[in-house]
């Protein structure tokens, strides 16, 4: 695949790019369409029977409005994560708001909670700007659109910044305790039980008390609750994540390796198969990456056992060859497995292979510990 074919392949993942801010790539989900059309439903509702044009144009302005405030809110955050030295590669518009992707290599708990209320901070401003210049504006269509400024903004601090997970508020919550306790994975499942603590008081405040107080359910009570089943995925997301990282970092590679052997390409089958140990041999270079399949072998009752070893091995990745000793932790192998895909690990020391890793056992491993 050529160069730009391959870009717009990557590109059409995320929808339709739309912009740049400070050379990042900006895309437009096509779920954003979802909340558009309600925008313009709950706007051009009360007046359709009157002035419909003039509600669906207003709802249409202030769907657009919404865009704006959202790709406002994560153009900040890509900001202040590019002045830390964060790679960002891009801002993607959906249903749910936004979402930037970046890299959080050299993070720390205060530069990620700087990027984190960024966001928030930025619609605060927004909306204090559009508080301020209301007062200045005539017209029915302008001050119905610098109200929706106001409202929008402000709604979006206020809501990020709420203290639990998914929500910014969240990501500051993980930080401060990542900072007091020096456990990122311990900060994610305590800002994870905030966000669940949240959603619940979203629900009673937003739902269970105007039903209680004898108010129908419509359809902003509706979307109540699918906002929350959204902040409670999310919270969930961050509780069962810093668990599953947490029971990792407890881990050694001697915990999840298997003995291994290197032998020469022309070693045979039946050698292999017979050996107590993982076999392994090397490839063209002399690098032991290439892992003998035994178990898919052994399935077979006319294997040739005098053929080459070499023939009955897969390759794993260059990456995939990590230097590490039996008291290290896994985290070196979690991450060769994350950068190539691939499951399986050759654990070498000064060199010399000594064992083999793959995703099964490490997650046996954590699910002991």
């Amino acid at each position: 695949m050529s160069a730009p074919a391959a870009r717009e392949a990557e590109e059409s993942g995320h929808g339709v790019r739309i912009a740049r801010v400070a050379g990042i790539p900006v895309y437009l989900a096509p779920s954003w369409f979802l909340i558009a059309v309600v925008i313009i439903a709950v706007v051009a509702g009360p007046v359709l029977q009157t002035r419909p044009l003039f509600g669906i144009g207003v709802g249409i302005l202030q769907a657009l409005l919404l865009l704006v405030c959202v790709l406002a809110h994560e153009a900040a955050h890509a900001v202040t994560a590019r002045a830390f030295g964060m790679p960002v590669l891009r801002i993607v518009a959906n249903v749910w708001g936004g979402h930037t992707s970046m890299e959080a290599v050299r993070s720390t708990p205060g530069r990620m909670a700087a990027v984190a209320a960024a966001g928030p901070l930025a619609n605060a401003a927004l909306a204090v700007l559009a508080y301020a210049v209301a007062p200045l504006v005539t017209g029915d269509l302008s001050h119905r659109l610098v109200e929706g400024m106001v409202i929008i903004n402000g709604s979006l601090a206020v809501l990020n910044l709420l203290p639990g997970m998914p929500l910014d508020g969240g990501q500051v919550v993980e930080c401060l305790v990542w900072k007091a306790t020096g456990d990122r994975n311990k900060g994610a499942v305590v800002a994870g039980w905030c966000g669940r603590v949240v959603t619940v008081l979203v629900v009673l405040w937003f739902f269970v008390r105007p039903v209680a107080l004898g108010q129908g359910i419509g359809f902003g009570s509706i979307w109540v609750l699918v906002i929350a089943s959204v902040l409670w995925a999310g919270a969930s997301e961050s509780v069962r994540r810093g668990t599953a990282l947490g029971k990792l970092g407890r881990l050694r590679v001697q915990d999840v390796a298997e003995r291994a052997v290197v032998v020469a390409p022309d070693s045979t089958v039946g050698m292999a198969l017979d050996h107590p140990d993982i076999v392994l041999t090397t490839d063209e270079r002399g690098v032991p990456c290439l892992v003998f399949g035994a178990m898919d072998l052994a399935l077979h009752h006319d294997v040739d056992r005098q053929a080459p070893v070499s023939a009955a091995v897969f390759r794993v990745p260059d990456a995939n060859v990590v230097d590490a000793g039996p008291q290290d932790g896994v985290d070196v192998v979690v991450a060769a497995m994350q950068q190539t895909g691939s499951g399986t690990v050759v654990l070498t020391s000064g060199g010399r292979a000594w064992g083999v890793t793959s995703v099964d056992r490490i997650n046996a491993a954590a699910e002991r510990n």
